[in-house]
């Protein structure tokens, strides 16, 4: 739940063309759209396994009603991400709904990464040590600096230049998840009344 946490609330906002060479740059354009979708491919690669695990699918976030995810492939899973609550349905099953109260822990790790899509670097730093490689393009690695995260990660590195366009989960464990984003848009610039629905559970 933790690690799909994760994958999930480390989208952020789409970036302009203009080069970021500080964090107080990269913490103002993340902060520019409050909506954005887009297709994402995720290859997972574990010690257990001796091929990857891939899956893809479509997601909405916006930053003021929570997250839409929709994996597709290889079987469908339905995820609704709120402040304090998450739907999941997996195929034909019936929902199933988590709150923060259930599982604390799990909604600790999600208002952590809140702070990525409003760009709040003064919250971040004081949970990962950030390592920014500006520019046009520019990569940012978050190390974190204790528990928990510092149990489960070793490294969290995104890269993009007008979005975010990969996303690497490094965790003490060995074992790697690798997420490629693309056809993202921020157009329409609000929810279909189809997204609102799936946010009223």
């Amino acid at each position: 739940m933790i690690r799909f946490l994760f994958f999930c609330l480390l989208f952020v906002s789409p970036l302009s063309l203009a080069a970021v060479n500080t964090l107080q740059d990269l913490q103002h354009q993340l902060a520019q759209h409050p909506l954005i979708r887009g297709h994402f491919d995720q290859k997972r690669i574990m010690a257990l396994f001796e091929q990857p695990l891939l899956s893809s699918g479509q997601f909405t976030l916006s930053h003021s009603d929570g997250l839409i995810w929709q994996q597709d492939e290889p079987f469908p899973v339905h995820l609704v991400l709120t402040q304090n609550k998450l739907q999941q349905t997996f195929a034909d099953q019936p929902p199933q709904l988590i709150t923060a109260q259930d599982n604390p822990m799990a909604f600790y790790f999600s208002h952590i990464f809140l702070a990525v899509f409003h760009g709040d670097t003064d919250q971040l730093t004081r949970q990962f040590t950030l390592t920014l490689i500006p520019g046009a393009r520019w990569t940012l690695t978050l190390t974190p600096k204790s528990a928990p995260l510092d149990q489960v990660f070793d490294s969290i590195i995104l890269s993009g230049q007008q979005y975010i366009d990969t996303l690497s989960l490094h965790e003490v464990r060995g074992d790697v998840t690798e997420m490629m984003f693309t056809q993202q848009s921020t157009q329409p610039e609000t929810l279909t009344d189809a997204e609102k629905a799936q946010f009223n559970f």
